[in-house]
């Protein structure tokens, strides 16, 4: 192959990217929950410690809330911290359970793009309507839906060839989503 990667380099670079990926993912969501509970955290100070609240917390760590819900679905897809159900695919053989995780993994990107199709619809539509407290725009808070189902598409392309194959989940070390069953 002349001008681009060869197979070995391309299969790096997926590496590199789904590294990034799920590097960048989980700070952005460290960072999202640590600004909340800070906000969260001074107002409850201030209410009970100054009889003073601020109006406008409880409205951004709420959309905050649907942000990071949103932006973290994809790295609880990849350790299979969605509820799921595999009792049939440990029933059968080996190859039909492969099957039957290919047709699941199918079956969640199309659920994946209806929900980001339809969610950046819902943001347009959305886009001029204000929030009550700070009159931010809707449609910003909606963006998440289809920014949530890109990064969840991305993580399933990433994590589904080799789930689809050994039915194994990503595993993060000191977590362990089965165990909270």
């Amino acid at each position: 192959m002349s001008g681009g990667l060869h197979k070995g380099e391309w299969w790096i670079a997926v590496a590199k990217f789904d590294d990034l990926l799920c590097a960048g993912n989980r700070w952005l969501l460290v960072v999202m929950l640590a600004i909340m509970s800070v906000l969260v955290s001074a107002n409850v100070i201030s209410r009970y410690m100054f009889s003073f609240s601020f109006t406008w917390v409880e409205e951004v760590t709420r959309y905050m809330m649907i942000w990071t819900t949103f932006l973290g679905c994809g790295m609880a897809l990849r350790v299979g911290g969605h509820i799921a159900i595999d009792a049939l695919a440990e029933s059968v053989p080996a190859s039909f359970a492969r099957c039957i995780r290919a047709l699941i993994a199918l079956i969640l990107a199309v659920t994946i793009v209806f929900m980001t199709v339809l969610g950046a619809q819902y943001a347009e539509f959305a886009w001029e309507q204000e929030t009550p407290v700070l009159g931010w725009s809707y449609g910003v808070i909606y963006l998440s839906i289809p920014i949530g189902g890109v990064l969840m598409l991305l993580h399933l392309f990433m994590y589904a060839m080799r789930w689809i194959a050994t039915g194994q989940w990503d595993r993060v070390e000191g977590f362990d989503p089965q165990a909270l069953s």
